[in-house]
């Protein structure tokens, strides 16, 4: 018993340094991908530069946004010191950020099966696929949302609720992202503590949702007008949803049939909630999100990790080299895909699906009951 306890520790050990090396090695081969007046400079810098200078966040015109922000306030009061800091600075911090929260994915989606050469292989394959890449490029807060959901979800196992309400909050900064899991931590709650339980974790997640929201109040009494109108006045993107796809193609009838593709989603996770442990019924809740929100770009799909450290740390050496293989065609494809001179983001509609279908055939389902994931 003592020996496995230290080879368990070995293991960790050897995780953590594995993580801290590759993330230093990619942050130093890659600090080229920050781009200055990117997402990061619209939807955050800006707006908590006004706001710790007195003014209304959501009102970026000043400071010569391309576009006017429209990350729920939640990140803007959290991430508010950014304000502080030169366009520069900011933008560094951030890319570091990032990374550290990549590697807290890889560290945290492994569960008890984490050990160096699972680390090492998902750290390879999560900090090269071309979603993660995008992302660093643009300065999205993605994968600070995905961080904060398994972060929600791991102290609702532990029972630390605040805590979990806490990091839900940080994670409605971009709601359409959480909508799944959050529905999944509902039923969890209610299956625990029936209606009292869930309505609790719905009150805490208010309660510090209002919380973050402070400091934009202390700023400008009257933000919220501003962020209504900063919102309403985004532009309408191609975005790789299944409801532009639908749309695209079928026109009114796509809404038909996106709300479909969302019903039989929506059933499909409850049956993941009610038949398998907490953990898999999560990791595939991220997963399946991007196929039914109709606001999502393919940095968003950064969401698929936690499912695909699943998928990789639960199956034999024969289904890893599959998944491998199969996630070098998906590389080439969206590569293709990134280096035409004209690429849509709208055409990465097939990756959630792609990595879900592998996922799927892989996976041995038999072992919900037995195996802790």
């Amino acid at each position: 018993m003592v020996q496995g306890q230290e080879r368990h520790n070995i293991q960790e050990y050897g995780a953590i340094l594995s993580l801290a090396m590759i993330g230093i090695l990619f942050a130093v081969q890659f600090r080229s991908l920050r781009e200055p007046r990117m997402d990061f400079y619209n939807e955050l810098w800006a707006p908590t530069h006004l706001l710790v200078n007195g003014q209304s966040p959501y009102d970026t015109s000043s400071l010569d946004t391309n576009l006017p922000p429209a990350w729920f306030p939640m990140a803007i009061g959290f991430f508010f010191p950014l304000g502080w800091l030169s366009e520069e600075t900011a933008l560094k911090a951030w890319f570091v950020l990032n990374v550290i929260e990549l590697c807290a994915i890889i560290f945290i989606s492994q569960d008890n099966r984490r050990s160096l050469v699972n680390t090492v292989m998902l750290g390879m394959l999560f900090f090269f696929f071309p979603p993660t890449l995008n992302h660093f490029f643009l300065g999205q807060i993605s994968i600070s949302v995905t961080l904060f959901l398994l972060l929600a979800f791991q102290f609702t196992l532990k029972e630390r609720h605040w805590f979990s309400a806490f990091f839900f909050a940080l994670a409605l900064s971009k709601p359409h992202l959480a909508m799944l899991a959050g529905l999944g931590m509902s039923y969890h709650y209610y299956r625990n503590n029936r209606l009292g339980g869930m309505l609790a974790f719905w009150g805490r997640t208010l309660i510090l949702s209002l919380g973050l929201c402070i400091p934009l109040f202390i700023a400008s009494p009257d933000w919220i007008t501003d962020a209504v109108r900063s919102m309403a006045q985004n532009p309408i993107w191609s975005y790789p949803s299944l409801f532009v796809l639908f749309r695209r193609y079928f026109d009114n009838w796509g809404i038909v049939l996106w709300g479909l593709t969302s019903v039989c989603v929506l059933w499909f996770v409850y049956l993941l909630w009610k038949k398998n442990t907490p953990v898999r019924a999560f990791y595939w809740s991220l997963a399946l999100t991007p196929l039914v929100s109709p606001y999502v770009g393919s940095w968003d799909f950064v969401t698929l990790l936690p499912m695909l450290a699943l998928a990789f740390v639960g199956i034999g050496w024969k289904r890893i080299i599959l998944l491998v293989l199969f996630y070098i065609l998906a590389w080439m494809g969206m590569a293709s895909i990134q280096i035409q001179e004209v690429s849509n983001n709208h055409s990465f509609w097939w990756v959630p699906l792609w990595f879900i279908l592998l996922s799927t055939i892989l996976m041995n389902w038999k072992d919900a009951e037995q195996n802790r994931f």
